[in-house]
């Protein structure tokens, strides 16, 4: 048996590949804190590249497959069995990593699972989790939820993502469980279409994208903010411009966060109420860069939980950052 694995990050603008030696003993041993599991995690050689705008399957699965069998070369094992564990932004069904829907990669009922097999031949175990769900496990072992039982991670980035481990067992149902971006939280006429086709979903509000998409039109549209300048141009704003200004009194980005934060602090608190975790982890790129958004989300969840869901409850930061992905992808695969 190999101690080696690697974890693949397959989301809608980036795909990254990760070996890792040890994993699995590092994850299993119960001392250290956080920030030692984390450097534990760091991967033995790594890839990185863009999903770029040639997305069908075909293309895509070939490329992850050159990126492993380029690891393997890189670190002297391309004859070694080295499992491989793959976060995919996307909903799947059962556990061969059958796609049923991904609104940011582009697919639909694609058997992405069975056709990597195919591609890297049957001497490399593959597993596929949902990419929120191995964030969540990587954060579990090796980041913010090391030393408890239950956890929900929730990532918000250019979408949003959740993930739990109840009694030290990852949450997957058939595969589709805590899409915690597509809970709805608005129902009228006047709910936004999210990228799943659908309208109202928190994904839709608080989502990188989304908040970028709007606020640049409704800027675009006569709206006023510190945000332009501290972006350069009104097509350049992005959510952290917008906390920025926030911070500063903004009254066009404070406006905003008053609607989005809400909102979001209510999906989390569904989220606490549901799970009564003992930590709630928070990350992605969107929450790591937003403080004043993050505040808040947080007012809100404790306005709105169930009062005995947090009694032991700990917001937490994730730790991992843009590694949890790879890292929880790895520990999936086993090795």
């Amino acid at each position: 048996m190999t101690d080696l694995a690697i974890g693949i990050d397959l989301g809608g603008t980036n795909m990254r590949a990760a070996l890792f030696r040890g994993l699995q003993a590092a994850a299993a041993t119960p001392h250290g804190d956080a920030e030692s599991a984390a450097v534990a995690a760091r991967p033995v050689v790594e890839r990185r590249e863009k999903v770029g705008s040639e997305r069908d399957p075909e293309p895509v699965i070939a490329r992850l497959a050159a990126m492993i069998q380029g690891l393997l070369a890189e670190a002297g094992c391309a004859d070694l069995p080295v499992p491989v564990g793959i976060g995919f932004a996307g909903m799947l069904r059962g556990d061969r990593g059958y796609v049923v829907t991904s609104p940011n990669v582009g697919w639909r009922e694609v058997p992405f699972g069975d056709l990597l097999r195919a591609k890297l031949g049957p001497r490399h175990n593959v597993a596929v989790e949902n990419d929120a769900n191995a964030i969540a496990w990587g954060e579990y072992h090796m980041g913010a939820g090391r030393g408890v039982k239950d956890i929900v991670v929730v990532y918000v980035g250019t979408g949003i993502g959740g993930g739990a481990v109840v009694n030290r067992t990852l949450v997957n149902g058939s595969g589709a469980a805590l899409e915690i971006g597509h809970v709805k939280v608005v129902w009228d006429e006047t709910a936004r279409r999210c990228a799943c086709g659908l309208k109202g979903c928190i994904e839709a509000y608080a989502g990188g994208e989304q908040i970028s998409r709007r606020a640049r039109a409704e800027l675009a549209g006569g709206a006023r903010s510190a945000a332009v300048e501290l972006a350069g141009s009104i097509e350049a704003v992005n959510p952290g411009h917008l906390d920025a200004a926030a911070a500063e009194g903004d009254d066009y980005a404070l406006g905003l966060w008053a609607e989005v934060g809400p909102l979001l602090g209510v999906v989390l608190a569904n989220a606490v109420t549901l799970f009564n975790p003992q930590r709630l982890i928070l990350g992605g790129g969107v929450l790591s860069r937003t403080p004043v958004l993050r505040e808040h989300a947080i007012a809100a969840l404790h306005v709105a939980v169930n009062p005995p869901a947090v009694e032991s409850l700990v917001v937490e930061n994730a730790v991992l950052g843009d590694d949890a992905g790879v890292v929880g992808g790895a520990l999936l695969a086993g090795g």
